[in-house]
């Protein structure tokens, strides 16, 4: 196989994607591959994470791109405040895709981590430039995970805009906690969840803390308080931000952390258990090292609440609201041993699985499972 040149456009929402990015990062270059460039979506309420720029090693451009604005508390989805923005900044989306797609035109192959600009750009430039399009959320399309909750119309507006972001891929990659049968209605490529080696080399233990995810600053403001009431229990919030995004003064036993990488995962290998938004990247490190783990679906979205439904289905992580916290510190849900050696397992055939992938889109023969 020749070398390819591979390029990524990235969704700048939360940490999970960028992590996705980062350890296919790897898994391409120890194939002999290259990222001749990257680009990441962001907004005025979003920040790309330093910590991404450095460890991702490739030219890196950022771009407007949609995002999901945070209500009044900065806490859940603000459907108003988001249809503003969209529209307010929809020239900047018109002038990004474009960009893109001129950018992209002469590389081997595109990764699309969910982003909805990328995949757009994809259908209204007719690039010729082959893509994959890789993210947790393409599982819900297969036929297994029908049953997942919500109505009739707003999983069809969820799975809508993910076959948005997947424009004119060869292939959609479904990132699972585990296999799944073949489902013929869907070119679906069922496949791991991509952790970044670092993972692998961590040594669980113990501490007694708490670590904790705030997709937004005001759920960060909702774990202090629970820290309040809780005082002799010593919290680790990772937040954009960090202690700057809080609108209130935390105990002296509450750790506000702007976010990272290495350090977060360094605090999740030593906590007791872990809180955070229904992302599918936390989880699936907090499985892969055994952590209980409760997760609470950002309010306003759907696809969060199906991330949660999907690992509760799993056995990696209890589902909630932040009233249940008290319950889930008392007596936190660890993982059986079987359920963490199973998916170790399926996360390590990941870089045979998604190299694959994307080494047969760029000769032109990316087929998905079924």
């Amino acid at each position: 196989m020749k070398r390819l040149a591979v390029a990524f456009v990235v969704q700048g929402e939360g940490r999970g994607h960028m992590t996705q990015a980062l350890a296919l990062a790897g898994f391409l270059r120890a194939a002999g591959h290259e990222i001749a460039r990257a680009f990441v979506g962001v907004s005025p309420f979003r920040s790309v994470p330093a910590y991404f720029s450095t460890a991702l090693d490739a030219p890196l451009e950022t771009f407007d791109a949609p995002t999901q604005v945070p209500g009044r508390e900065a806490r859940g989805v603000s459907a108003g405040r988001t249809t503003a923005d969209a529209l307010a900044r929809l020239p900047k989306f018109v002038a990004a895709g474009r960009r893109i797609h001129r950018a992209t035109e002469h590389v081997d192959v595109v990764v699309n981590f969910l982003d909805l600009v990328g995949g757009i750009s994809r259908v209204v430039f007719r690039t010729r430039t082959p893509a994959v399009a890789i993210a947790h959320n393409y599982v819900f399309l297969h036929r297994a995970l029908a049953g997942a909750p919500g109505t009739p119309l707003s999983r069809s507006a969820v799975l809508a805009y993910a076959r948005a972001t997947a424009g004119r891929a060869a292939t959609k990659v479904a990132l699972s906690f585990g296999p799944l049968p073949v489902d013929p209605s869907w070119r679906l490529l069922v496949a791991p969840p991509l952790l970044r080696p670092e993972v692998e080399r961590l040594t669980p233990r113990n501490e007694g803390y708490l670590l904790a995810y705030a997709l937004n600053s005001g759920y960060g403001d909702l774990l202090a308080e629970w820290q309040r009431r809780h005082s002799t229990v010593t919290v680790h919030c990772y937040v954009d931000g960090g202690r700057g995004a809080l609108r209130a003064e935390p105990g002296d036993n509450f750790h506000a952390h702007a976010l990272s990488a290495d350090a977060f995962l360094q605090r999740l290998a030593g906590c007791r258990a872990y809180v955070g938004s229904a992302g599918f990247e936390s989880v699936c490190e907090a499985l892969y090292l055994g952590k209980p783990a409760f997760v609470v679906p950002t309010e306003g979205q759907l696809e969060q609440m199906l991330n949660a439904w999907d690992a509760r289905r799993a056995g990696a992580a209890v589902w909630g609201s932040y009233d249940d916290l008290d319950a889930f510190w008392e007596a936190p849900s660890v993982p059986s041993e079987a359920v963490v050696r199973e998916f170790r397992d399926w996360v390590r055939t990941a870089p045979e699985v998604l190299v694959g992938a994307i080494e047969r889109a760029a000769k032109g023969t990316g087929k998905g499972q079924g």
